[in-house]
């Protein structure tokens, strides 16, 4: 038995067979999509492009002036043209829904609203950025949909050059408040660092190099003053050792030998506490130290034994007065105790200037720890009286600017036309989805009709399902008519 081959023209006679069920989803679909174009409710878009008008003036200039990037230009605008007072200004001026609440009004108006800014705001083009961006807005009449977009885009070119100018003045006042604030603080902390170091003068650590200077000096000073102090000293000692030799033989033993050798020491005594005493001072110990305190109540205790000593002389001076030169010894006597006075008084003096000194030096670190505080105050408002100094210069420039209309600005390029086709639903799109859902459909039905039906058709699904074979076939016998 010889197996009938499959032929194309099967699928003919099957969609003949099923014609119906082919048919029938396929107008069906298409109806549905002719309705549902007639009848959805029609959504029209209206585009109004802005532009964005190039700085006038030189870059150097406004250098500083604005500090945002690109982006976040690109999201200022996004804002201030979805803010609510564009939006409530376009609302009232167009009067859309006043019966409803306003802020359903501005909800409604922002949800439709369509900024198409492919690439950030200032980066491409003869100026290295956009020149311009497009405001959509979607609405089911043309008209509306026209006219809500253009003045959605007039207000926001207006606002935007309000609030510009707007920034910029509030910037430069407060900015010049806040300099104000800070030049009368700095000015606080001026006259009090003033009188601090006023009141610390000698002290202040900037002057210790100068104080351990003049230090260093008064101390050679005072060494200068004791060395000249202690040959002054030996010299009077040797005058009164003169004296004494010329009245023990000129006054026939008025004085002893013992009496002129007892005097001499109490004065070499004397000498050596007094320059115990000038070593001590120059230490920087005051009158309640200790050894200051001992020193002086043996120079006491030997000057009265030397007063004691002296009013034992039983004779008269009246022949050794006589002599000349007794009288010129008398005279180098009082010339080098006066000598000694002086050196005295100056070496007494110049321990207390080593003193003062002394300490000057030793209070300089207190003094800095005290002013430290007030010097890092000083310093930062200092540091920030010169930022906000800057930035005032920077915001008042920028408010030249905006007053002159030196910097970018907006402008509306092209006005929104009126859409004369619906954004949505598309028509054409919608009727060939609607028919090639039919189509798809009506095949669907087809194939699951003809699996499902057990008739035989033709010799070969005669053959398939009962396995016989087929001797012969008689064709469709047309009927002729006459």
């Amino acid at each position: 038995m010889e197996e009938r081959q499959f032929h194309p023209l099967d699928y003919v006679s099957v969609l003949r067979r099923r014609k119906l069920w082919f048919i029938v989803p396929l107008v069906a679909c298409t109806l549905i999509g002719v309705l549902l174009a007639l009848f959805l409710p029609r959504t029209y878009k209206s585009v109004a492009q802005i532009g964005v008008a190039a700085a006038t003036l030189s870059p150097e200039l406004l250098r500083g002036v604005s500090s945002m990037d690109p982006e976040e230009r690109q999201r200022a605008v996004s804002q201030q043209l979805l803010s609510r007072a564009v939006l409530e200004r376009v609302v009232r001026e167009e009067r859309i829904s006043p019966e409803k609440p306003i802020e359903e009004t501005v909800g409604w108006l922002r949800s439709r609203t369509v900024i198409d800014v492919t690439k950030p705001i200032g980066t491409s083009g003869s100026r290295a950025g956009l020149d311009s961006f497009d405001l959509s807005f979607l609405d089911s009449t043309p008209e509306r949909t026209r006219a809500i977009a253009n003045r959605l885009a007039y207000v926001f070119v207006e606002e935007n050059a309000r609030t510009r100018n707007d920034v910029a003045t509030n910037t430069s006042e407060v900015l010049a408040q806040q300099l104000r604030e800070s030049q009368e603080r700095l000015a606080t902390l001026d006259k009090q660092l003033l009188a601090k170091k006023q009141a610390n003068m000698g002290n202040l650590p900037d002057q210790i190099n100068a104080n351990v200077s003049m230090l260093n000096g008064l101390r050679q000073q005072q060494q200068s003053i004791a060395m000249e102090l202690r040959g002054e000293q030996e010299r009077l000692t040797m005058i009164e050792s003169a004296l004494a030799s010329m009245q023990a033989g000129g006054t026939s033993g008025a004085m002893t030998a013992t009496n002129v050798v007892t005097i001499h020491g109490i004065q070499n005594r004397i000498n050596g506490l007094q320059q115990e005493m000038m070593q001590a001072r120059a230490l920087g110990w005051m009158d309640k130290h200790p050894e200051i305190v001992r020193l002086e109540a043996e120079l006491k205790a030997a000057r009265a034994e030397l007063a004691s000593a002296q009013k034992a002389d039983p004779g008269g001076n009246g022949v050794l007065m006589a002599d000349p030169a007794y009288r010129q010894k008398l005279a180098e006597r009082d010339g080098s105790k006066a000598r000694i006075k002086l050196l005295q008084a100056q070496g007494t003096q110049t321990s207390a200037q080593i003193a003062r000194f002394t300490r000057n030096v030793e209070m300089a670190p207190v003094v800095e720890q005290d002013l430290s505080g007030l010097l890092r105050d000083y310093n930062f408002e200092n540091e920030r009286y010169k930022d906000l100094s800057g930035k005032h210069q920077a915001a008042i420039v920028a408010e030249e600017l905006s007053r002159k209309q030196g910097g970018e600005r907006f402008s509306v390029l092209y006005p929104a036309t009126l859409p004369s086709t619906p954004e949505s639903p598309n028509i054409v799109r919608l009727l060939l989805m609607a028919i090639g859902l039919g189509f798809a459909l009506g095949a669907g039905l087809v194939v699951v009709r003809e699996f499902l039906d057990r008739s035989v058709h033709d010799a070969r699904a005669l053959q398939t399902e009962f396995e016989i074979p087929v001797l012969g076939e008689i064709p469709r016998i047309q009927e002729l008519r006459s």
